[in-house]
């Protein structure tokens, strides 16, 4: 009776596992809001993002471009970005085709490695392939830390003017011409099914022979070592071994198989590549931060910087922007916001000195102040134990042109 009545706790969690998988809803987003915020705001800035057009028809072409700035502040519990780093798209599965993407014009096949404080200019070109509406975002996976998201710019994909169906078709160096959606499908169809078939023979023998093996371990834990042999038998043994020998026989002989079909291949490529880093336009104004705070209560960062304007022209501060969340200056109106962009606090920052002028030293209150900062979780900075905040301040001289460059430091919460 206990035996029937593992098996049936064993069946039940089966079961009630993949009423889980069948009854899930449909993800509308990438989690980038799970991030830590101390992660957001101190490994990459990603700044100038633009998904154009934002209205296309499958088949269609997407053009993703932007800039990044690797943190000085990364955190050293992390994995460095100056190891290796892969450029990618984040959308909710296999929806577009990327045909060509670059960093500061290098073509990102392979990986490469971003140096700390540096600027980089991407593109990415995307075809696509599936009906509905997505949140596309660049994406840098970087190893041994995992992904560092971007925020998203919705797209919306309508069905193709055209009947036929979607078509992916490359020509190969031996001068076929293929299409990608099918081709050797059968063979992946092929090769699922056998290894389904043995992975369900595999269960079914234990699940017929005696009970799963939860069950099984709970009973070892309960009668202890003396008694293993009882639940596991010499004809167990047997039976994974048949079954550990069959899956090695199906492994070569896929390999051989394979080898003797496409005997042209060339192995996937691990080298990396490098880019020329851009420097940083920090212009002739110098910015030292002196403290930096966090009021939960008004949910706004306050920075109090010393700036020195070294050139000719007056500068007026115009933007903040920290963990992809940008506070504009509204006495600056230089700043753009593009088509379809998220995450943008249009009258977000407040500057207490209107322009620096040629030759002045000043001390400025900066205080970058939205609800933004709870709907994105970054108050959680002051839950961290490496207390530190990084960003990126933007300015303009009296021609028009931009300038910027990273600051940061420590930060202390303020409670009232």
């Amino acid at each position: 009776m206990k035996t029937l009545k593992m098996k049936r706790m064993g069946v039940s969690g089966v079961l009630a596992g993949l009423m889980l998988v069948l009854l899930a809803g449909e993800v509308l987003a990438h989690g980038e809001r799970a991030q830590l915020a101390s992660m957001r705001m101190r490994t990459v800035h990603w700044f100038d993002t633009k998904v154009e057009p934002l209205n296309v028809k499958v088949g269609d072409i997407v053009t993703v471009t932007g800039k990044l700035m690797t943190s000085e502040w990364w955190p050293k519990q992390m994995a460095s970005i100056e190891d290796t780093v892969y450029l990618n798209i984040g959308v909710p599965g296999p929806t577009f085709l990327r045909l060509h993407s670059e960093v500061n014009g290098v073509p990102m096949v392979r990986s490469t490695a971003f140096p700390l404080g540096k600027v980089y200019e991407y593109k990415t070109v995307l075809r696509a392939r599936v009906a509905g509406r997505y949140h596309v975002h660049p994406i840098l996976n970087v190893k041994d830390s995992g992904s560092l998201v971007d925020k998203g710019t919705w797209l919306e994909v309508a069905e193709s003017d055209s009947t036929a169906p979607f078509t992916n078709e490359v020509t190969t160096m031996l001068g076929d011409t293929i299409d990608l959606e099918n081709y050797a499908l059968g063979d992946v169809y092929g090769w699922h099914l056998v290894w389904l078939a043995i992975g369900i023979a595999y269960i079914l023998y234990w699940l017929l022979r005696k009970e799963l093996f939860i069950p099984r371990f709970i009973r070892v834990r309960a009668f202890g070592q003396d008694r293993a042999n009882e639940i596991i038998t010499k004809k167990d043994f047997v039976a994974g071994g048949v079954f550990f020998t069959l899956t090695l026989a199906t492994i070569l002989g896929g390999y051989l198989w394979a080898e003797h079909k496409y005997p042209i291949t060339i192995p996937l490529q691990t080298g990396k590549v490098d880019v020329v880093p851009i420097e940083v336009p920090t212009g002739d104004l110098e910015v030292v931060v002196d403290s930096a705070s966090y009021a939960l209560a008004g949910r706004s960062l306050t920075m109090r910087v010393n700036v020195t304007n070294h050139g000719d022209s007056p500068i007026r501060i115009s933007e903040f922007l920290t963990a992809n969340i940008r506070f504009l200056n509204p006495n600056v109106t230089e700043s753009e916001i593009y088509p379809g962009e998220e995450m943008v606090a249009k009258d977000g920052l407040s500057v207490s000195v209107d322009a620096v002028a040629p030759g002045q030293s000043v001390a400025v209150e900066l205080v970058a102040s939205d609800a933004l900062w709870e709907q994105y979780r970054m108050t959680g900075i002051i839950n961290d134990p490496d207390s530190r905040f990084a960003g990126l301040l933007f300015y303009y001289d009296d021609n028009g042109e931009r300038f910027f460059q990273e600051v940061g430091g420590a930060i202390l919460p303020a409670f009232f």
